[in-house]
């Protein structure tokens, strides 16, 4: 067991016994001294990689330095090489054959290079730049940092799945609440959010397979959606600290298991009236999505790392940042003039676009042999003619963006030709299928249109790793596809990884992904709502890019065929929400 899951049920049994403490009197500490307490415990259980690379890239950031990135990104690489040949080691073992011993032996002496490598790495990381090693272990945050670190606008949510109960806890600047949900355990839990998956992705074999969403077809809908049990979780995990939330209208939120693949924005704030499949009582349904503007984190020292470390201009930091830990060195500016938008997408494909949707198999099935994608199998894929009125009405409405559509939207073109542009946007746009991880070594990533023939420097599909190695300065990125928030679209699985992990790496503050397979027309009246909201929004508003996803999904349930919330409800603002 490694260090990191050790600490990880320790955290969770140290917070179940404080909130399960006997009576007030019979201890010294008060219940709000305990809650505080377990809310600091709470944040070392739900650690992620996701919050992980927050970290790392803020502590390179706010270090500023280039011996340090390239350190850094020289340790990411061998973390992975690391992993990697791990994961083979562990195969070459258990097929226990002795023609493979040379095999393995090989391997292994491989896999002790790198940690060798490791280790050297990480004592010069500690020697020369102290300040890093500390920045990329956060600490919990108390009550009081936290709370210190919200807008006057904002609000917090965090909740806690663990296999007896669900912890939550609400904050805001000025009030502290906390509950705890009896009868949502862990397998409670992952029962209600597959109900509410059931009718919100690829869950039948209506037309098509498996692969093929039911819902964003015309037609009767295949599962109604079940309003009954998005009401219950609202008033099991959001209706009892709902009190700390008064007056405020952007809500951030920090969930764990079966919840990391379920957007809050479908949980209903009133019990269901009408039935369930009749598209004028979901129109006339209030969704948590209409009381608040919704983002979430990957962990509560997310804040902290995008409010303290994320900022190029001291003017600019949270109020409520700790001091700095050691004098920060501005980061170099990337060469020209800032840029508004780049956008990618509409790849050249060669599959039927009717009734097209951006989602795909998954990545096993486009890995040809080696590492390298099969172009034919991606060329296939169903042509996007949404991605591309979607990117056409972005070029429009920012005249000097760089937008490459079709032919130009390639692999080569953003890890090379466009790399410095991709460096100084403002918003980042990847509007194409996504394809979710493989079971084996294929990632999850971006499809591109194909080149004649693969090769390591574009095999038309950008993977997680390689995005997670773009330079970007991006306030906001769009990744209009399928299935880019998880690692696998499992409920109670990694939840924030994959490609929202590599993006954030990369350097975004915030990542705008989805939990499911995607209408093409519904997504496209979104993501043009959302970026026509950001232009009209007023200089500093602090949840300027909720805010404008709040009102991309109001633009969508406009349209009384979108009523159904996979249609609208898929995406997610992840980080930074103004």
């Amino acid at each position: 067991m490694t260090a990191g899951i050790a600490r990880r049920l320790a955290s969770v049994a140290v917070l179940v016994a404080l909130l399960a403490a006997g009576p007030v009197s019979a201890r010294q500490d008060s219940p709000a001294a305990l809650r505080a307490e377990a809310f600091e415990a709470a944040q070392w259980a739900i650690a992620s990689d996701a919050a992980d690379a927050l970290a790392r890239v803020s502590a390179r950031f706010a270090q500023g330095d280039d011996a340090l990135g390239r350190l850094a990104e020289e340790r990411e690489a061998l973390i992975e090489r690391r992993d990697r040949l791990e994961r083979e080691l562990e195969r070459l073992y258990a097929a226990d054959d002795a023609a493979a011993l040379p095999e393995r032996t090989r391997t292994r002496a491989a896999w002790e290079t790198a940690v060798e490598r490791l280790q050297a790495v990480d004592a010069d990381i500690e020697a020369r730049f102290p300040a890093y090693s500390e920045l990329t272990s956060p600490r919990a945050l108390s009550v009081a940092e936290t709370q210190a670190l919200l807008g006057p606008d904002e609000a917090l949510l965090l909740v806690l799945v663990n296999p007896e109960a669900t912890y939550v806890w609400g904050l805001s600047r000025e009030r502290v609440e906390w509950a705890r949900a009896d009868n949502l355990g862990d397998a409670a839990m992952t029962a209600a959010v597959n109900r509410l998956r059931a009718s919100l992705t690829s869950a039948g074999t209506v037309r098509g397979g498996p692969e093929v969403d039911p819902l964003l077809f015309a037609g009767p809908q295949a599962t109604p959606f079940d309003r009954a049990t998005a009401h219950r979780l609202y008033t099991e995990l959001v209706q009892p600290v709902e009190a700390a939330f008064a007056g405020k209208s952007t809500l951030i939120s920090v969930v764990t298991g079966a919840l990391t693949s379920l957007p809050l924005s479908v949980l209903t704030t009133a019990a269901p009236t009408g039935p369930d499949a009749a598209p004028g009582a979901l129109a006339a349904t209030p969704w948590l999505i209409d009381r608040y503007a919704l983002a979430t984190l990957p962990s509560v020292s997310s804040l902290e790392a995008l409010r303290c470390h994320l900022v190029a201009d001291p003017a600019l930091r949270s109020p409520g940042c700790p001091a700095r830990r050691v004098e920060a060195v501005r980061r170099a500016e990337a060469g020209g003039a800032r840029l508004h938008l780049a956008a990618f997408g509409a790849p050249l494909l060669t599959g039927r676009p009717t009734d097209a949707a951006r989602g795909s198999p998954g990545a096993d099935e486009i890995i040809g042999e080696g590492r390298l994608a099969d172009v034919g199998k991606l060329r296939a894929l169903p042509a996007l003619p949404g991605s591309k009125l979607e990117l056409e009405t972005l070029k429009t409405r920012y005249p000097d963006a760089l937008v490459r559509i079709g032919s130009e939207a390639t692999e080569h073109a953003v890890r090379a030709v466009d790399a410095d542009a991709l460096s100084r946007a403002r918003f980042v746009v990847f509007s194409t299928h996504g394809l979710m991880a493989g079971s084996a070594a294929a990632e999850p990533g971006l499809v591109m249109t194909p080149p004649d023939q693969a090769t390591e420097a574009d095999d038309g599909y950008l993977s997680a790793s390689e995005a997670a190695q773009l330079r970007l300065d991006a306030e906001f990125v769009v990744l209009s596809a399928c299935n880019t928030a998880a690692s696998d679209g499992r409920p109670g699985g990694e939840g924030l990884s994959g490609l929202a992990r590599a993006f954030f790496y990369a350097g975004a503050r915030s990542v705008m992904v989805s939990h499911w397979e995607v209408s093409d027309a519904a997504t496209t009246t979104l993501i043009t709502s959302t970026f026509a909201d950001l232009d009209d929004s007023r200089a500093g508003d602090p949840g300027v890019r909720a805010r404008a996803l709040q009102a991309g999904i109001r633009a969508v349930r406009a349209e009384r065929r979108w009523a159904h919330p996979a249609y609208w409800a898929a995406f997610t603002l992840v980080g930074e929400p103004g």
